[in-house]
């Protein structure tokens, strides 16, 4: 009786934690959406093929095919610092807090892998004195 009891409440965990996996990736590219409209413009959002990938510091989200331009967004600092260029695609890093503190793109003719690009946070230095 204890086993059943105990198999059924990991089955229940098991599909708690299932359901919950799709709705994190869709907030995840919510929240990279809001944010790349202002970067790269709603036009090239809006193009784009928005793909959700899990990554060691949430999650990768790609704009395939995005081919944003200079011209249709605000950019971040040295994008667009040699003239209006085109990138065909372009990603976010959404951590598990919900920022956004990478971004990333491929040049015209060229695509974005398959591999994470997402770099983790840099690990903190220990302030206090090692014990001898």
């Amino acid at each position: 009786m204890k086993t059943r009891f105990v198999r059924f409440i990991l089955l229940v965990l098991l599909l708690l934690t299932a359901s919950c996996q799709p709705k994190l990736e869709i907030k995840a590219e919510k929240v990279a959406r809001e944010q790349m409209t202002y970067v790269m413009g709603a036009a090239a959002v809006d193009r784009a093929v928005i793909e959700v990938h899990p990554s060691k510091v949430g999650w990768l989200v790609v704009f395939r095919d995005a081919n944003a331009s200079c011209e249709e967004g605000a950019w971040w600092p040295g994008a667009c610092r040699f003239g209006n260029r085109v990138f065909r695609d372009v990603y976010a890093c959404v951590e598990w807090n919900w920022s956004i503190r990478q971004m990333g793109y491929s040049g015209e003719s060229e695509t974005l892998g398959e591999e994470d690009v997402c770099q983790g946070p840099a690990p903190e230095l220990s302030t206090a004195e090692p014990n001898p």
